[in-house]
């Protein structure tokens, strides 16, 4: 998926900007000089055959990212707060703030994985002080 996920970095730095610049800055400073192989993103979450129910994702941060995949019918994300419902298929993505809008995925039949990547809140913490390593020469 390596190629797939660095088409999608540069669809978001090319689209969201100042989003990608926000997101980006997290992972250019991972412990040992690490590259996240989901940038701009940290987390990837993979989703076997599983429809949600409504939900908000508390801990990611500003954006998450979507992307269903597989042979299916079906499926669309809703999200609450907006009215939506997105009929997403095999390879579309859609990047939404999942900590402040309600979403869940309908019904489907077929075959259904999501892929979602997503950074969360939490590492504000680690950048600011390495959770208090910021001294062990390990994380340096």
């Amino acid at each position: 998926f390596e190629e797939l996920f660095q088409w999608i970095e540069q669809v978001v730095k090319k689209c969201l900007p100042r989003e990608y610049d926000v997101l980006v800055e997290f992972t250019q400073d991972l412990p040992g000089g690490y590259v996240s192989p989901v940038s701009p993103f940290l987390s990837l979450v993979v989703n076997l055959n599983v429809s949600t129910m409504g939900h908000r994702d508390r801990f990611d941060k500003d954006l998450c990212l979507v992307l269903p995949i597989g042979e299916f019918t079906g499926g669309a994300l809703a999200m609450f707060e907006q009215r939506l419902v997105v009929e997403l298929r095999n390879g579309d993505f859609i990047l939404f703030p999942s900590a402040n809008t309600t979403h869940f995925n309908l019904r489907y039949e077929g075959k259904r994985a999501s892929l979602v990547c997503h950074t969360d809140r939490g590492f504000e913490q680690w950048k600011e002080g390495r959770n208090g390593w910021g001294s062990n020469h390990h994380f340096n």
